[in-house]
């Protein structure tokens, strides 16, 4: 059964549009504003954007949200309340993911002017535990679901590689530190 919007609701409809048009254009002038710094991991959830790829250009997720806002209007004009349903949550969650991004990438970007002077020991034992976390990540992943995304596993299994070389490493500098 397909359920039609009242006149009261579809202006309703119109001006919430409108609203996140607004708010679209707002995000559109912030993030021409801003320095853009790349990305070197996700930084969104990857069912968010439709994408599988790190993507380093704010532009990209700007243009996704516009995808998603013409997909809304779609289906505003088309009445299919479960699909406009569907579509605001996922546009309200783009536009409040990407400015937060934009709130807070100075953060990521601001030089350390110190240096943390660590031990090799403790620089070992970070390690360690980091092996430990990335283990218990890939045994948690393993079984806990029905179907096993290999890739993900791979890549799990890729840290877990690059963390056990450099404890390795790590070893072996606190060996020739206690020969010296």
């Amino acid at each position: 059964m397909m359920m039609h919007l009242t006149n009261n609701e579809d202006l309703f409809m119109q001006k919430i549009l409108e609203i996140l048009k607004n708010q679209i254009n707002a995000l559109e002038q912030e993030i021409n504003l801003t320095d853009q710094q790349p990305f070197q991991e996700h930084y969104f959830d990857e069912h968010l954007f439709n994408t599988s790829k790190i993507e380093s250009n704010k532009q990209f997720y700007l243009d996704k949200i516009k995808q998603t806002y013409q997909a809304l209007c779609d289906a505003a004009l088309s009445q299919k309340l479960e699909q406009i349903e569907f579509l605001s949550e996922k546009l309200i969650d783009q536009i409040t993911a990407l400015t937060r991004e934009i709130a807070t990438g100075h953060l990521r970007k601001q030089p350390t002017d110190y240096l943390i002077q660590e031990t090799l020991a403790e620089k070992h034992s970070r390690h360690l535990d980091y092996l430990r976390r990335l283990q218990d990540m890939k045994y948690e992943f393993e079984f806990s679901s029905e179907s096993i995304d290999h890739i993900k596993v791979a890549t799990l299994d890729n840290r877990i590689y690059r963390c056990e070389q450099a404890i390795k490493k790590i070893e072996l500098e606190m060996e020739n530190d206690s020969l010296d």
